[in-house]
């Protein structure tokens, strides 16, 4: 008689431990997963928003930006995804804390760059897991249409700011402004 083999599941303290080679991967649901690797565009996009962000957390002395920091969402089997940049206030996780291990608490805000390669099913499900572990605000970039969808465990839609608007009157990033449009490199002249 056969017997199905299983799969023996991962926890986050294993998956941060382990050297899993070339690549970037997450942990999901206690399975490791290979995700593609970021397209410059993709970069660049990250890079100008982790840009003002960290400009915004140094100014005011509210917080910090990391980039492809591990981001515990689910435990018992555990999820650790790496979104694109996540914004943690010096209230909530001070920087001088920053070390190797996974956060003790959720980020203030995850961000999401959305990709050629990204279902935006598979993007909404990472929203949906921050939300749940008590992101405080998510913010998915689509590059192509050129806006930002803000999404809260409060609100029952996001929240869509456009190229040529700002994001601003946040309670969760007091006193940050940013035009959508700074995260976008200039389009190509015709």
């Amino acid at each position: 008689m056969a017997t199905a083999s299983q799969t023996k599941l991962m926890t986050a303290a294993e998956f941060l431990a382990a050297d899993l080679g070339e690549g970037r991967f997450e942990l999901v649901r206690g399975e490791v997963i290979e995700v593609p690797p970021p397209r410059p565009d993709h970069g660049r996009v990250v890079s100008r928003a982790g840009f003002s962000l960290e400009s915004y957390g140094r100014s005011t002395g509210h917080g910090y930006c990391l980039t492809e920091s591990a981001v515990g969402t689910e435990t018992g089997p555990d999820t650790v995804r790496g979104p694109d940049l996540s914004f943690y206030s010096h209230a909530r996780w001070p920087e001088h804390r920053v070390g190797s291990g996974l956060p003790p608490v959720p980020p203030d805000l995850t961000v999401e760059v959305l990709s050629p390669s990204n279902r935006f099913t598979a993007i909404l499900q990472k929203v949906g897991e921050y939300v749940e572990a008590e992101v405080l605000i998510v913010w998915v970039i689509n590059p192509r249409r050129r806006y930002v969808a803000i999404y809260r465990l409060s609100d029952d839609e996001a929240t869509y700011v456009r190229d040529g608007e700002y994001i601003e009157s946040l309670p969760e990033l007091p006193g940050f402004r940013c035009a959508v449009a700074d995260f976008f490199p200039p389009a190509p002249a015709q």
